[in-house]
């Protein structure tokens, strides 16, 4: 008889509501009619009896999945404690940068592509748009997910590549009987936007050999703008940050047309301040008053209303699985998953001035002057340019042309919209052959991407033309300009797709296991097996995006189509060597066509000296192969992201030239990991566990932040030395390099704690868990030696941004969810408790220290079964409405404003209600 790989009803009971890490004998005990199967836990190929692993395993039930009231994936995993902000990317990421709605997780901060995502035990492809290797998460309908299984603990040695921090393994619904509908309704206590919309529909058909399952779900979320909260809305809060972003009508020097920029011109775009600022009249054009370095006032723009806290989601997935039983030893199996995503996000119009062209090919192809210019012969350079120069002493700029910046608001706000495509495809056979058993698939991949903007952007030169030629008038009511030139300008507008991206993967994995026959009256385990993967991606930009003329856009975009072939042999070996101690052995051998071999290693014990206790530990090596990504794209120069140099520390949102890019002679990190822990059941109600982790990480492929290349280039850090280049004669940062590069280490070490009671009362059953994660250590080294330490802040002692900090988010020292549960009948309610501790962001404007407090967000859910095939559920995310504390200056890789993207929901108070039927 064929043994099944699904958790066993013994299993599943135990672990409904708590973590994989209770001891298996009471539960067992207590199903002692039921049969007793040998099942395939993540983290291992043998299939075990034993519930508990020598590996810490945390697995979400699909009873706890639906009291978090989470209404994405993403959102959803962000409650296990193990899983970090620092190195995921969130909705909100995506306003201003590149994301392409990528939603991925990070274990142990050490970022998405450290992370083996699968589902159903297998790989998905990577995100198409982004780095190559993470996965987009919210691809994983909600609705379809029968568990979550964590593991939390390296394992290449068993799954290869990615792996280095654990891995996360989706199950999704395989057998249901019958048919159920859902629909739920979810809204900010606040106004604004933020409502959530969703459905879905769950049908099973069964027979004795044919089970199908099918899942379909639609949901659709508003988007949530800076002006809809009070804590956003503005991008200057003095102390914190004051918003130096570029501004309309701002004067940058003079400038010689046909050949460029004199010399008393300056970069960064407010040298010489704006006339409307020396009359307070900056709102007249949509701009806020500020004074530069030197005291001169000019118009910056404040991007807090118009920058998007959450984007417009709308999503369809579908999902089913099939198996056919041939008879009691061969049985084929199936498993289909599509989604499809509409990502839109709405934030600030673009900037323009004469720093952002310089990256522009299209200005010398076209001899158009790399400056938006204020001629003499201009009327407002008469009647409003050259008093204000005479009143500020400025005369040597009178009747010369004049760079002027521009805020452009004449094609409205920019928006992006990103339509993301997810498919897969499994079929395959499993069953017995003889003592063993064997499992065959074959897995086709693919994630494809459309990018496309629709309002808010324009071809650079072809605006700079036809404001070169014109009579314009910078600073014009509300910053846009009228009449026939608006109508002239029509002509530079884009609007189009400008990236189509896909990533592919085919596979075919083949593996035995079984039993090896009885030694000395014990009976060791193994499993063998063999995959094949081939991975390509495809980048295929337009000609416009190509060009790099497109504003905010970045630089030039040129095509990627790769692929490469991965063969892989592994085995694993379970040694019982006494009924209390068992050993197991892991190992692995990859081989790339264009990064070589690597062999890596897994070891580990389980000893149980009494039935009540169970100690464990693991020993392995890891690595994480370079993406296509990584090796392929080409080296452009373009725009950097917003930065604070600490030369100039009042101007914060900077932004130069930068070049970026992959590296065809990257090499694959390296890592080697350790852990050891107990678990002891107390009582039969009460169980407890702990479990210490160390991960070093060799040769880490980092691509660094603008404000960490500028910041430590500022510190003195010699192995940055090489990537600022200063303006000829000045102190003034002219261009930066963040190419992708092996650089460094990091050491990474905690503590996992659990904890678990239950029990039956008269007035009903409770149920108490807790999951925290203690992080001692996370310490990354530069290549110049320097290091960084992480836990608990985003900048070192002086304040300079951590080394990583492109990462984004923070490495938090604690982290916890406790979780009470009162059931009775039909009726039960769940109290959750999501606790983080405090963390320093950096420093103020005054260079004052700025720490976000510690915090706990309480979440509570009702639900009543009262009602044959009724499911009826009221919940409230973030019941007390807590409200963000206030970042620093120091937070610059996000363009939201007044709170830490990475650890707060701008929803606030969130009330959901949901409905199912089942019949």
């Amino acid at each position: 008889m064929m043994m099944e790989t699904v958790i066993s009803r013994s299993l599943r009971l135990m672990f409904a509501g708590s973590a994989a890490l209770v001891l298996a004998q009471p539960a067992l005990a207590q199903q002692a009619d039921a049969p007793i199967q040998r099942v395939e836990i993540t983290g291992s190929s043998v299939k075990r009896v034993d519930a508990e692993t020598a590996l810490p395993v945390q697995i979400m039930s699909k009873a706890e999945i639906e009291r978090t009231g989470a209404t994405s994936t993403q959102e959803l995993l962000q409650s296990i404690s193990a899983i970090s902000s620092a190195g995921s990317v969130t909705n909100a990421t995506g306003a201003g940068s590149s994301t392409g709605g990528l939603s991925s997780i990070s274990l142990r901060g050490l970022g998405s592509t450290r992370t083996l995502v699968l589902v159903n035990g297998r790989r998905l492809a990577a995100f198409a748009g982004s780095d190559g290797a993470s996965v987009n998460v919210n691809a994983i309908p909600l609705a379809a997910i029968e568990r979550v299984e964590v593991l939390k603990d390296g394992a290449s040695g068993v799954y290869g590549s990615d792996a280095v921090a654990g891995v996360v393994n989706f199950i999704l619904s395989k057998r249901v009987d019958g048919v159920e509908i859902t629909g739920g309704y979810g809204t900010p206590a606040e106004s604004g936007g933020g409502q959530n919309k969703k459905a879905s529909i769950t049908g099973g058909y069964n027979t004795d050999k044919l089970s199908v399952v099918a899942s379909a779900s639609v949901e659709r979320e508003e988007a949530l703008f800076g002006r809809d909260r009070d804590y956003a809305k503005s991008a200057t809060r003095l102390p914190y940050y004051n918003s130096t972003a570029t501004g309309q009508g701002n004067i940058q020097g003079a400038f010689i047309p046909g050949t460029g920029p004199s010399t008393d011109f300056r970069a960064g775009g407010a040298a010489y301040g704006n006339p409307l600022a020396a009359s307070n009249n900056c709102a007249t054009i949509g701009m806020i008053g500020s004074t530069t370095a030197g005291g001169v006032p000019y118009c910056p723009y404040d991007s807090g209303p118009d920058v998007g806290l959450t984007p417009k989601r709308e999503l369809f997935n579908f999902t089913s699985n099939l198996s056919y039983q041939i008879n009691d030893n061969h049985q084929l199996f199936a498993d289909l998953l599509y989604s499809k995503s509409k990502i839109t996000q709405t934030y600030q119009s673009s900037p323009a001035r004469s720093d952002f062209f310089e990256t522009d090919a299209e200005f010398d192809k076209q001899g158009v002057d790399k400056a938006l210019l204020l001629f003499p012969s201009n009327p407002v350079y008469q009647s409003i340019a050259v008093p204000y120069l005479q009143s500020r002493g400025f005369n040597s700029l009178i009747g010369q042309p004049l760079a002027i910046t521009s805020r452009v608001m004449d094609y409205g706000p920019r928006q992006n919209v990103d339509t993301g495509k997810q498919s897969r495809a499994v079929i395959g056979a499993k069953g017995s052959l003889g003592p063993a058993d064997y499992e065959v698939a074959y897995s086709h991949n693919e994630s494809k991407l459309e990018s496309a903007v629709t309002s808010g952007y324009f071809s650079q030169v072809a605006y700079a033309n036809i404001i070169n030629q014109s009579n314009w008038n910078p600073w014009a009511a509300g910053g846009v300009q009228t009449g026939a030139l608006a109508d002239q300008l029509k002509a530079a507008q884009f609007s189009a797709t400008f990236l189509n991206a896909k990533s592919v993967s085919d596979s075919f994995d083949a593996k035995l296991t079984g039993e090896m026959g009885t030694i000395a009256g014990f009976t060791p385990a193994y499993a063998v097996g063999l995959q094949s993967r081939q991975e390509k991606y495809e980048t295929n930009p337009s000609a416009a995006y190509q060009s790099g003329d497109i504003s905010g856009l970045g630089g030039s975009v040129v095509p990627i189509d790769r692929k490469r072939k991965v063969n892989s042999a592994y085995g694993e070996l379970n040694l019982p060597v006494l009924k209390s101690l068992e050993l197991n052995l892991a190992v692995r051998d990859d081989k790339y066509d264009d990064v070589g071999n690597t062999f890596n290693w897994k070891g580990n014990v389980r000893w149980q000296p009494v039935k009540e206790l169970v100690l464990r530990a693991s020993y392995g090596t890891g690595f994480r192969a370079p993406s296509l990504v990584d090796l392929w794209t080409p080296q452009t120069l373009g725009t950097s992201e917003g930065f604070t140099d600490p030369a100039t520390p009042q101007d914060t949102g900077l932004q130069v030239n930068s070049l970026t890019g992959g590296n065809p002679n990257l090499k694959p990190e390296e890592s080697k990991q350790y852990s050891f822990g107990a678990v002891w059941q107390a009582t039969n109600t009460a169980s407890i566990g702990l479990d210490f982790f160390n991960i070093k990480i060799t040769d880490i492929l980092a691509t660094p932040s603008a404000q960490e290349v500028v910041s430590r280039f500022r510190a003195g850090d010699a192995a940055y030395a090489g990537l600022v280049t200063l303006q000829p004669g000045t102190n003034v940062i002219q261009s930066i390099r963040q190419t992708l590069a092996n650089t460094g280490d990091a050491t990474v070490q905690g503590i996992d704690l659990f904890a678990n009671w239950k029990d039956n009362f008269s007035f009903g059953k409770l149920e108490v868990n807790l999951n925290g994660t203690y992080m001692d250590k996370f310490n990354q080294t530069s290549p110049g030696g320097d290091v960084s330490h992480k836990v608990g802040t985003m900048v070192d002692s002086v304040g300079t941004p951590v080394i990583g900090a492109q990462n984004g988010g923070v490495i938090l020292s604690w982290k916890h969810q406790l979780a009470a549960t009162w059931s009775q009948g039909p009726w039960a309610t769940t109290l959750v408790q999501n606790y983080r501790d405090g963390y320093r962001v950096g420093n103020d404007l005054n260079d004052n220290e700025v720490r976000i407090r510690p915090e706990a967000i309480y979440d509570a859910n009702v639900t009543y079964k009262g009602f044959k095939g009724v499911t009826l559920a009221l919940g409230v995310k973030n019941l007390f409405d807590k409200q963000p504390d206030p970042i620093g200056s120091a937070v610059s890789n996000q363009f939201q404003a007044g709170y830490d993207i990475y650890q707060y929901d701008p929803r606030g108070r969130f009330v959901y209600v949901t409905a199912g039927y089942k019949f």
